[in-house]
């Protein structure tokens, strides 16, 4: 009918534009293995003799030789700038781990997940209630990981968790796999490379959140960043009315709570997947280049 209204587009779920992004990084991989441009993997791309390589990497290599290398500071100067500009954004929008770690997840882990999330609202809202200021612990248990990955290494002389590092294993996987079909090249590592990562996908479940070492050196420089922070309008926000809703906390993956900062975590940890946005009712959160209120997003006035 030509006076019909259109209907409005539906907006892609962000979750699905995090997995396609992701999902590019695995086409780049695969041109610069067909055509050799010099893409390499996540852990060195770049163009040619001209390469960034993973800032753990990095600060492993260093400390493994002993010695100071150009390419590994300049990778981790830009490691820094790009952290400081969007926090910890490669967590959710460029690291295969969090969606591979989805396809082996059950119904139950799921639900557990999901019930965690809850408490941890639920938690917030009580120290919300009771006026408590945001006290966050400096260090946790994958920061513990990520000095025993440098000090074993300035030890055994070689980056031992490189090893067992599930980015490292997915691009391994998957060059190997490339060159089985493209060169006819088989190797053990199509065997062991993908037991390891499962094992570690099913045993350590909450990988990303208690033992990811560069997830623990990325919340160290995080820090500092003040940009794309979450930004609650709190004229909006219903849980700012005296709402009891909770529905931006129990979303996120980190356990952040977006309005006061009094989750688990402190929104240093934002890993920018905006599933609080996604999910609040009214709208009220967004992801600004810069915060409206002088640098108190998330906060209660």
């Amino acid at each position: 009918m030509a006076n019909a209204e259109k209907e409005p587009r539906k907006k892609m779920r962000t979750s699905t534009l995090r997995a396609l992004t992701a999902a590019s990084v695995f086409v780049v991989v695969g041109i610069g293995l067909a055509f050799a441009t010099g893409t390499r993997t996540l852990s060195a791309i770049g163009w040619n003799s001209v390469a960034a390589i993973c800032p753990l990497g990095a600060l492993e290599s260093m400390l493994g030789a002993k010695t100071i290398a150009v390419r590994a500071l300049i990778a981790l100067v830009g490691f820094v700038i790009i952290a400081l500009l969007v926090g910890k954004a490669f967590c959710s929008w460029v690291c295969p781990v969090p969606h591979l770690q989805n396809i082996f997840k059950s119904r139950k882990d799921k639900q557990n997940e999901a019930q965690a999330r809850s408490k941890a609202a639920d938690r917030s809202l009580k120290r919300w209630e009771r006026g408590e200021s945001v006290i966050h612990e400096p260090i946790d248990s994958r920061h513990a990981v990520l000095g025993g990955a440098l000090l074993s290494t300035a030890i055994f002389g070689f980056p031992v968790f490189c090893l067992v590092c599930p980015v490292g294993l997915i691009f391994a996987t998957f060059i190997l796999f490339w060159r089985l079909v493209q060169f006819n090249e088989p190797t053990i590592g199509l065997i062991v490379f993908p037991a390891i990562l499962i094992t570690e996908l099913l045993v350590f479940k909450r990988w990303c959140g208690a033992i990811c070492p560069l997830g623990a050196l990325m919340s160290l420089v995080s820090k500092a960043n003040k940009t794309l922070r979450p930004q609650v309008d709190i004229e909006t926000c219903l849980h700012s009315k005296g709402s009891s809703c909770k529905a931006c906390i129990s979303a996120c993956p980190e356990r952040i709570d977006p309005i006061n900062n009094l989750g688990d975590r402190s929104l240093n940890e934002c890993i920018r997947c905006k599933s609080c946005s996604d999910v609040c009712p009214v709208g009220a959160i967004t992801f600004p280049l810069f915060a409206k209120n002088g640098g108190k997003e998330g906060t209660k006035e």
